[in-house]
């Protein structure tokens, strides 16, 4: 990799800098809020003329937003003409004036974030999935540009050629892990090191001073295989979480002492599990856990006492709080987090900071999510703010508390406007068997009224994790651009929703799972949002074994199947000969989530769509990256043999990718392939 040094944006990515930020008029707000700022200009109506798939899967033309801790400047990550990405900074008071920081000629910037009011740290890497030694590492660089410094360098040692003297650079295996805000030039750097049974062996959590290069280990004596370290407002390290052989376990190292205690136990994936994340006091840590409540909340942990409070901080009815806290790091008290629910929503402990977060959301568009970017936000009066929509992808402004003004910066896809997008539409479909399924519905532009379409169902990956929201989405916009009835399921097993929704998918893989996905196509047609009888079903990787297993299971719902790293053989995901799932997942957490291969070895066969193969009467299409390691090819190249051989109509397609899209080409290579596909199933008779 080659660093550019600093200079000023160009033309290309200085997107913000064209048309100068302004203050818009408006009519004078009413007591206490904020003037009212109109939407950007949107076109009269939404393009007949398609756009094509690049411009709804590009990456985003401003990306990494972060303000500095006195609040005086921002730096993002930004797209020039090359495709690359930069970092720049830009005065909040001049926010049209951007400088890049740093660049590379043939590789991106991946993240960007303040060291202290002056400095920097950011990662580097050249695209792609196979990682040569070099094309990578981490770096430190000062708010003008100067004073540049590797240091992480991805390469396997830093000793000089010829010699066994090593350089300050840290070798491949030391990873960023978070910044301090203590006003000094150190960061927190995390090293995993040793293999065990292919898991990580020992790690370390060191202090490295980005200007000199001087490591300093902060984690000796910590309970080995760690992979949450938590310090107090002193930057000591306090507690860590060790999740080893099935079980989970917190450790805390009182004020004053040098032993670790062990305060919690309790197995993986228990209803009652405590997530440790962030030291409020010497001995009161905050947690998510359930508490005897269906979803999981905000609760303070008493270290000493080693119990749970019962009343919790905040709670989201209906919805799992997420881990993303907004702290006061120098005093360590709780200033809000972020939750998710049909979207995202702030909820603030700061009153302050909820009325300004008030203020903003009553100046822009209704059904907005907008986002308070800050430093030390305890001390802000100036925020950026990223508003997104269902069909706004994201525009940025600031936001000046005292004079109550906002001033649009510009947007995150400029090449996209609002009314070009569809509409997305969030609703509750009751299961067969009663249980409630989130649902997303996302309509093609300018038809979001009730009208038999033909659909696609898009499932999401995972499958523990959440799915989807109500903001725009790129895949889903394409598809529904084409004039089909985009939906998207939170089936059973999907995180989000509460215990009973999550624990309600184990073990159930092509089972009840796959109901729920049948299940909500029937509600759409019968609710007449779409034409039931003709609908295709799309995924990637659990999302791709749903797609396959779907007309298995229901062969009456679905036309067409389409695939995209999809594991096609739950067998595999315990010995299949490339991949990167460990060895505890293997033996703690696949067999409780999905079976044993021994004991369930005859409903594992019932539910692979390698296994049942020559059932599917449908056009299916399958891609594959060749060098995922999550799903390897090997399930694709099994499942392609077997379709031949049973005259499956399949085909295939393989791109130089992981287990996800690095490539803009090749993603939106497949995508217009998936419409072609798609289209080609729908018309036949």
């Amino acid at each position: 990799m080659k660093l550019i040094p600093s200079l000023a944006v160009a033309s290309a990515i200085a997107l913000l800098a064209c048309a100068a930020p302004r203050a818009f008029a408006a009519a004078p707000p009413p007591p206490g809020a904020a003037p009212a700022v109109p939407a950007a200009p949107a076109a009269h109506a939404a393009h007949a003329k398609r756009l094509p798939a690049e411009h709804y899967l590009r990456p985003p033309q401003i990306a990494n937003v972060t303000v500095s801790p006195s609040g005086q400047h921002v730096a993002m990550l930004m797209t020039s003409d090359s495709g690359r990405r930069v970092a720049a900074v830009a005065r909040l008071d001049k926010p049209g004036q951007y400088q890049t920081v740093a660049a590379f000629s043939d590789a991106n910037v991946n993240s960007i974030h303040w060291v202290n009011d002056k400095r920097l740290v950011y990662t580097g890497s050249r695209p792609g999935y196979l990682l040569s030694e070099g094309e990578a590492g981490v770096f430190a660089v000062d708010l003008d540009g100067e004073d540049q410094r590797q240091l992480v360098a991805w390469v396997l040692t830093t000793e000089q050629t010829g010699t066994r003297v090593g350089t300050r650079m840290l070798p491949y295996g030391w990873f960023l892990h978070d910044t301090l805000d203590n006003g000094s030039d150190d960061v927190l750097m995390v090293r995993l090191s040793g293999r065990e049974l292919g898991d990580p062996g020992s790690s370390q959590l060191a202090r490295l001073n980005t200007r000199t290069g001087v490591l300093r280990n902060i984690s000796a004596g910590v309970p080995s295989h760690a992979d949450r370290w938590l310090l107090d407002a002193s930057g000591d390290l306090r507690v860590v979480r060790v999740v080893r052989d099935g079980r989970e376990r917190l450790f805390w190292r009182p004020v004053g002492s040098d032993e670790w205690q062990r305060v919690d136990d309790r197995p993986e994936n228990a209803e009652d599990s405590l997530e440790p994340l962030a030291l409020e006091g010497p001995e009161q840590l905050l947690v998510l856990t359930r508490n005897g409540r269906d979803a999981s909340a905000l609760h303070v942990y008493d270290l000493r006492q080693r119990r749970v409070d019962p009343e919790p901080v905040a709670a989201l009815e209906g919805y799992d709080l997420s881990s993303r806290l907004v702290m006061n790091r120098r005093k360590g008290t709780l200033l809000g987090l972020t939750a998710t629910a049909e979207q995202p929503v702030n909820l603030w402990v700061d009153p302050r900071l909820a009325r300004v977060q008030a203020r903003v959301d009553a100046s822009l568009p209704p059904g907005r999510y907008n986002q308070l970017i800050c430093g030390r936000c305890e001390d802000s009066s100036t925020f950026v703010v990223l508003s997104h929509g269902d069909r706004e992808p994201g525009e940025l402004l600031i936001y000046d508390s005292a004079a109550a003004k906002l001033v649009r910066m510009g947007s995150v896809r400029p090449w996209l406007t609002e009314a070009s997008q569809g509409r997305r539409t969030t609703h509750r479909v009751p299961a067969r068997d009663g249980l409630p399924l989130p649902v997303v519905l996302t309509h093609p532009p300018g038809q979001d009224a009730k009208a038999p379409l033909s659909a696609v169902m898009l499932v999401h990956g995972g499958p523990w994790l959440r799915g989807s929201d109500r903001l725009w989405e790129g895949e889903a916009q394409f598809l529904a651009s084409r004039g089909w009835r985009v939906i998207e399921v939170e089936f059973r097993g999907s995180t989000g929703f509460g215990w009973k929704h999550f624990r309600a998918g184990w073990q159930q893989w092509g089972l009840a799972m796959q109901d729920d996905l049948a299940d909500v196509l029937a509600w759409a047609g019968n609710e007449g949002w779409v034409d039931a009888r003709r609908a295709c079903i799309f995924g990637t990787s659990y999302g791709g074994y749903a797609a396959l297993m779907g007309p298995i299971r229901h062969p009456d719902a679905w036309r067409c199947a389409a695939s995209y790293a999809g594991v096609t053989d739950i067998d595999l995901l315990f010995n299949a000969k490339w991949g990167d799932l460990t060895n505890q997942f293997k033996r703690f957490g696949l067999p409780a989530l999905v079976g044993d291969p021994k004991t369930d070895a005859d409903r594992f066969k019932a539910t692979s769509p390698l296994q049942r193969v020559a059932e599917i009467k449908v056009p299916v299409l399958l891609a594959q990256g060749r060098y995922d390691r999550r799903v390897p090819p090997e399930h694709a190249d099994r499942f392609m043999s077997a379709a031949r051989r049973a005259g499956v109509q399949a085909e295939r397609v393989d791109y130089e990718e992981g287990h996800t899209w690095i490539s803009t080409n090749h993603h939106a290579d497949f995508m217009r392939r998936l419409e072609a596909f798609i289209t080609r199933a729908l018309a036949a008779p």
